[in-house]
Protein backbone atom coordinates (compact mmCIF):
# COMPACT_ATOMS: atom_id res chain seq x y z
CA UNK A 1 0.00 0.00 0.00
CA UNK A 2 1.52 3.30 -1.10
CA UNK A 3 0.17 5.44 1.72
CA UNK A 4 1.78 4.97 5.12
CA UNK A 5 -0.11 2.65 7.44
CA UNK A 6 0.68 2.68 11.14
CA UNK A 7 -0.30 0.19 13.80
CA UNK A 8 -0.75 0.13 17.56
CA UNK A 9 -1.05 -3.44 18.82
CA UNK A 10 -3.02 -4.18 21.97
CA UNK A 11 -4.04 -7.13 24.09
CA UNK A 12 -7.55 -7.38 25.46
CA UNK A 13 -8.20 -9.40 28.62
CA UNK A 14 -11.49 -11.04 29.54
CA UNK A 15 -12.23 -12.25 33.07
CA UNK A 16 -13.98 -15.32 31.66
CA UNK A 17 -13.87 -17.05 28.25
CA UNK A 18 -15.50 -14.58 25.81
CA UNK A 19 -17.37 -17.21 23.77
CA UNK A 20 -18.05 -20.92 23.57
CA UNK A 21 -15.12 -21.65 21.26
CA UNK A 22 -12.45 -19.44 22.85
CA UNK A 23 -11.10 -20.78 26.13
CA UNK A 24 -8.43 -18.12 26.59
CA UNK A 25 -9.34 -14.78 28.15
CA UNK A 26 -6.75 -12.98 26.02
CA UNK A 27 -7.16 -11.72 22.46
CA UNK A 28 -4.71 -9.78 20.28
CA UNK A 29 -5.81 -6.81 18.24
CA UNK A 30 -4.51 -3.67 16.59
CA UNK A 31 -5.56 -0.12 15.92
CA UNK A 32 -4.70 1.10 12.43
CA UNK A 33 -3.88 4.68 11.41
CA UNK A 34 -4.16 5.50 7.72
CA UNK A 35 -4.50 8.82 5.91
CA UNK A 36 -5.25 10.56 9.20
CA UNK A 37 -8.03 8.16 10.23
CA UNK A 38 -8.25 5.23 12.59
CA UNK A 39 -9.73 1.74 12.55
CA UNK A 40 -9.79 -1.42 14.64
CA UNK A 41 -8.61 -4.88 13.58
CA UNK A 42 -9.28 -7.73 16.01
CA UNK A 43 -9.75 -11.19 14.49
CA UNK A 44 -11.01 -14.21 16.44
CA UNK A 45 -8.95 -17.21 15.22
CA UNK A 46 -11.00 -19.66 17.29
CA UNK A 47 -14.10 -18.52 15.42
CA UNK A 48 -12.47 -19.16 12.07
CA UNK A 49 -10.59 -15.89 11.40
CA UNK A 50 -7.01 -15.76 10.18
CA UNK A 51 -4.65 -14.42 12.86
CA UNK A 52 -3.79 -10.74 13.30
CA UNK A 53 -0.48 -10.91 11.45
CA UNK A 54 -2.18 -12.44 8.40
CA UNK A 55 -4.53 -9.46 8.11
CA UNK A 56 -1.70 -6.96 8.69
CA UNK A 57 0.40 -8.61 5.99
CA UNK A 58 -2.54 -8.42 3.59
CA UNK A 59 -2.51 -4.64 4.02
CA UNK A 60 1.22 -4.48 3.32
CA UNK A 61 0.75 -6.54 0.14
CA UNK A 62 -2.10 -4.26 -0.94
CA UNK A 63 -4.32 -7.33 -1.03
CA UNK A 64 -6.43 -6.63 2.08
CA UNK A 65 -8.64 -9.34 3.50
CA UNK A 66 -12.33 -8.59 4.02
CA UNK A 67 -11.66 -7.75 7.65
CA UNK A 68 -8.72 -5.53 6.72
CA UNK A 69 -10.93 -3.75 4.17
CA UNK A 70 -13.52 -3.17 6.89
CA UNK A 71 -10.83 -1.62 9.07
CA UNK A 72 -9.55 0.59 6.25
CA UNK A 73 -13.09 1.72 5.50
CA UNK A 74 -13.39 2.82 9.11
CA UNK A 75 -10.09 4.68 8.72
CA UNK A 76 -11.43 6.45 5.63
CA UNK A 77 -14.66 7.52 7.33
CA UNK A 78 -12.77 8.74 10.37
CA UNK A 79 -10.12 10.53 8.27
CA UNK A 80 -12.65 12.40 6.15
CA UNK A 81 -14.51 13.60 9.22
CA UNK A 82 -11.34 14.65 11.04
CA UNK A 83 -10.07 16.59 8.03
CA UNK A 84 -13.33 18.56 8.01
CA UNK A 85 -13.40 18.88 11.84
CA UNK A 86 -16.72 17.00 11.92
CA UNK A 87 -17.96 15.11 14.98
CA UNK A 88 -19.55 11.98 13.50
CA UNK A 89 -21.84 11.65 16.50
CA UNK A 90 -23.19 15.18 16.32
CA UNK A 91 -26.93 15.34 15.62
CA UNK A 92 -27.40 11.55 15.46
CA UNK A 93 -29.11 9.34 17.98
CA UNK A 94 -27.24 6.33 19.33
CA UNK A 95 -29.70 3.38 19.33
CA UNK A 96 -30.31 1.34 22.42
CA UNK A 97 -27.98 -1.60 23.02
CA UNK A 98 -28.58 -4.96 24.63
CA UNK A 99 -26.58 -5.92 27.72
CA UNK A 100 -23.96 -8.53 26.88
CA UNK A 101 -23.46 -11.24 29.52
CA UNK A 102 -20.46 -13.42 28.59
CA UNK A 103 -20.31 -15.26 31.91
CA UNK A 104 -22.76 -17.82 33.29
CA UNK A 105 -21.11 -18.40 36.66
CA UNK A 106 -23.41 -16.54 39.01
CA UNK A 107 -26.35 -18.24 40.68
CA UNK A 108 -28.40 -15.06 40.61
CA UNK A 109 -28.37 -12.89 37.54
CA UNK A 110 -29.29 -9.76 39.49
CA UNK A 111 -26.27 -10.28 41.77
CA UNK A 112 -23.94 -10.67 38.80
CA UNK A 113 -25.14 -7.75 36.72
CA UNK A 114 -26.28 -5.44 39.49
CA UNK A 115 -29.06 -2.88 39.59
CA UNK A 116 -28.13 -1.69 36.10
CA UNK A 117 -30.00 -4.61 34.62
CA UNK A 118 -33.18 -2.55 34.84
CA UNK A 119 -31.72 -0.03 32.38
CA UNK A 120 -31.95 -2.56 29.54
CA UNK A 121 -34.82 -3.99 27.54
CA UNK A 122 -32.72 -6.83 26.06
CA UNK A 123 -29.99 -9.13 27.38
CA UNK A 124 -27.65 -11.18 25.22
CA UNK A 125 -26.18 -14.32 26.75
CA UNK A 126 -23.12 -16.12 25.41
CA UNK A 127 -24.14 -19.77 25.38
CA UNK A 128 -22.24 -23.05 25.04
CA UNK A 129 -22.87 -26.79 25.04
CA UNK A 130 -23.86 -26.77 28.73
CA UNK A 131 -27.47 -26.29 27.71
CA UNK A 132 -29.00 -27.32 31.05
CA UNK A 133 -26.91 -24.75 32.90
CA UNK A 134 -27.79 -22.07 30.38
CA UNK A 135 -31.51 -22.80 30.59
CA UNK A 136 -31.43 -22.58 34.40
CA UNK A 137 -29.51 -19.31 34.24
CA UNK A 138 -31.69 -17.76 31.55
CA UNK A 139 -34.92 -18.52 33.42
CA UNK A 140 -33.73 -16.23 36.23
CA UNK A 141 -33.65 -13.15 34.02
CA UNK A 142 -36.39 -10.67 35.03
CA UNK A 143 -39.61 -11.17 33.08
CA UNK A 144 -39.65 -7.68 31.57
CA UNK A 145 -36.40 -8.30 29.64
CA UNK A 146 -36.14 -9.90 26.20
CA UNK A 147 -33.49 -12.56 25.68
CA UNK A 148 -30.92 -13.07 22.95
CA UNK A 149 -28.59 -16.08 23.08
CA UNK A 150 -25.44 -16.48 20.99
CA UNK A 151 -24.10 -20.03 20.83
CA UNK A 152 -21.27 -19.20 18.38
CA UNK A 153 -22.17 -22.33 16.39
CA UNK A 154 -21.07 -24.53 19.31
CA UNK A 155 -24.10 -26.87 19.34
CA UNK A 156 -25.41 -29.65 17.19
CA UNK A 157 -29.04 -29.37 16.03
CA UNK A 158 -29.91 -32.10 18.53
CA UNK A 159 -28.31 -30.21 21.43
CA UNK A 160 -30.16 -27.08 20.43
CA UNK A 161 -33.46 -28.94 20.42
CA UNK A 162 -32.60 -30.36 23.84
CA UNK A 163 -32.00 -26.81 25.06
CA UNK A 164 -35.39 -25.54 23.88
CA UNK A 165 -37.16 -28.51 25.47
CA UNK A 166 -35.83 -27.46 28.87
CA UNK A 167 -37.41 -24.02 28.68
CA UNK A 168 -40.93 -23.14 29.75
CA UNK A 169 -43.43 -21.97 27.11
CA UNK A 170 -43.54 -18.52 28.76
CA UNK A 171 -39.78 -18.18 28.55
CA UNK A 172 -39.67 -19.26 24.91
CA UNK A 173 -41.97 -16.33 24.14
CA UNK A 174 -39.38 -13.97 25.62
CA UNK A 175 -36.56 -15.07 23.33
CA UNK A 176 -35.92 -12.34 20.78
CA UNK A 177 -33.54 -14.45 18.70
CA UNK A 178 -30.98 -17.24 18.81
CA UNK A 179 -27.69 -16.30 17.18
CA UNK A 180 -25.60 -18.96 15.42
CA UNK A 181 -27.04 -21.98 17.28
CA UNK A 182 -25.02 -24.41 15.13
CA UNK A 183 -22.98 -24.08 11.91
CA UNK A 184 -25.02 -22.45 9.18
CA UNK A 185 -26.78 -24.75 6.75
CA UNK A 186 -29.75 -22.89 5.23
CA UNK A 187 -32.18 -25.80 4.96
CA UNK A 188 -31.39 -27.14 8.45
CA UNK A 189 -31.61 -23.67 9.97
CA UNK A 190 -34.98 -23.14 8.32
CA UNK A 191 -36.18 -26.53 9.59
CA UNK A 192 -35.19 -25.96 13.22
CA UNK A 193 -36.38 -22.37 13.30
CA UNK A 194 -39.83 -23.53 12.22
CA UNK A 195 -39.72 -26.57 14.53
CA UNK A 196 -38.97 -24.51 17.64
CA UNK A 197 -40.82 -21.34 16.64
CA UNK A 198 -37.71 -19.30 17.39
CA UNK A 199 -36.10 -16.62 15.24
CA UNK A 200 -32.51 -17.25 14.21
CA UNK A 201 -29.89 -14.53 13.71
CA UNK A 202 -26.95 -15.19 11.39
CA UNK A 203 -23.52 -13.80 12.20
CA UNK A 204 -20.87 -16.19 10.94
CA UNK A 205 -22.24 -17.14 7.56
CA UNK A 206 -21.94 -16.33 3.84
CA UNK A 207 -22.54 -12.69 2.99
CA UNK A 208 -25.08 -13.72 0.34
CA UNK A 209 -27.04 -16.05 2.66
CA UNK A 210 -30.79 -15.51 2.31
CA UNK A 211 -32.55 -18.42 4.03
CA UNK A 212 -33.08 -19.85 7.51
CA UNK A 213 -32.75 -16.67 9.56
CA UNK A 214 -34.85 -13.65 10.44
CA UNK A 215 -32.08 -11.23 11.52
CA UNK A 216 -28.65 -10.61 10.06
CA UNK A 217 -25.86 -9.68 12.48
CA UNK A 218 -23.46 -7.10 11.11
CA UNK A 219 -20.11 -6.31 12.69
CA UNK A 220 -18.78 -3.28 10.75
CA UNK A 221 -15.19 -4.02 11.81
CA UNK A 222 -15.44 -7.51 10.29
CA UNK A 223 -17.43 -6.97 7.09
CA UNK A 224 -17.10 -3.70 5.19
CA UNK A 225 -20.46 -3.68 3.40
CA UNK A 226 -23.81 -3.59 5.14
CA UNK A 227 -25.86 -6.77 4.50
CA UNK A 228 -28.75 -6.49 2.09
CA UNK A 229 -30.95 -9.28 3.48
CA UNK A 230 -33.22 -9.26 6.56
CA UNK A 231 -33.40 -6.70 9.37
CA UNK A 232 -29.90 -5.92 10.62
CA UNK A 233 -28.63 -6.00 14.18
CA UNK A 234 -25.30 -4.18 14.48
CA UNK A 235 -22.93 -5.50 17.12
CA UNK A 236 -19.38 -4.74 18.13
CA UNK A 237 -16.69 -7.41 17.89
CA UNK A 238 -15.87 -7.41 21.61
CA UNK A 239 -12.92 -5.31 20.48
CA UNK A 240 -11.25 -1.99 21.31
CA UNK A 241 -13.44 0.95 22.32
CA UNK A 242 -12.72 2.60 18.97
CA UNK A 243 -14.19 -0.42 17.18
CA UNK A 244 -17.24 -0.26 19.43
CA UNK A 245 -17.69 3.43 18.68
CA UNK A 246 -17.55 2.67 14.95
CA UNK A 247 -20.25 0.03 15.42
CA UNK A 248 -22.38 2.55 17.31
CA UNK A 249 -21.94 5.08 14.50
CA UNK A 250 -23.00 2.57 11.83
CA UNK A 251 -26.00 1.48 13.93
CA UNK A 252 -27.06 5.12 14.08
CA UNK A 253 -27.15 5.73 10.33
CA UNK A 254 -28.39 2.49 8.72
CA UNK A 255 -31.89 1.61 7.58
CA UNK A 256 -33.63 -1.78 7.72
CA UNK A 257 -32.45 -2.36 11.25
CA UNK A 258 -33.79 -3.69 14.53
CA UNK A 259 -34.46 -1.13 17.26
CA UNK A 260 -31.98 -2.57 19.78
CA UNK A 261 -28.42 -3.34 18.71
CA UNK A 262 -25.33 -4.69 20.44
CA UNK A 263 -22.92 -1.79 20.49
CA UNK A 264 -22.25 -1.60 24.23
CA UNK A 265 -22.05 1.48 26.40
CA UNK A 266 -21.24 4.79 24.73
CA UNK A 267 -19.16 7.52 26.38
CA UNK A 268 -20.17 10.89 24.92
CA UNK A 269 -17.33 12.63 26.77
CA UNK A 270 -14.88 11.08 24.29
CA UNK A 271 -16.59 12.62 21.26
CA UNK A 272 -14.70 15.04 19.05
CA UNK A 273 -13.50 15.10 15.47
CA UNK A 274 -14.31 11.91 13.57
CA UNK A 275 -14.92 8.95 15.85
CA UNK A 276 -13.46 10.88 18.77
CA UNK A 277 -10.95 9.66 21.37
CA UNK A 278 -8.40 12.10 19.88
CA UNK A 279 -6.27 12.62 22.98
CA UNK A 280 -6.20 8.89 23.76
CA UNK A 281 -5.23 7.98 20.20
CA UNK A 282 -2.53 10.67 20.03
CA UNK A 283 -0.88 9.34 23.18
CA UNK A 284 -0.54 5.78 21.84
CA UNK A 285 2.70 4.39 20.42
CA UNK A 286 2.35 3.93 16.67
CA UNK A 287 4.68 2.01 14.36
CA UNK A 288 4.68 1.74 10.59
CA UNK A 289 3.49 -1.69 9.44
CA UNK A 290 6.40 -3.76 8.18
Amino acid sequence: MKDKVQVHKYTKHFETPPNALTSSGIIEGALIKHMGGHGCLQPWPRLGDKDLNYHLQSIIKNEPTEQAMACLKCCEIDANARSERIDLFNNIKIPRSHLLVPSLHAQNINDEIGEGINDYSHIKLKGNHEVHKISQYAEKIPENISIRIDFNSSLTPEQFLQFTQQLTPDFLQRIDFIEDPFPYEPIIWDQYSKLTGLKFALDRGPTDADMGFAIRIWKPTIVSQMPEKAPICVTHNMDHELGMRYAAYQASIINNAVSVHGTGTFDETKNGDGLGMTQILDELHWEEIS
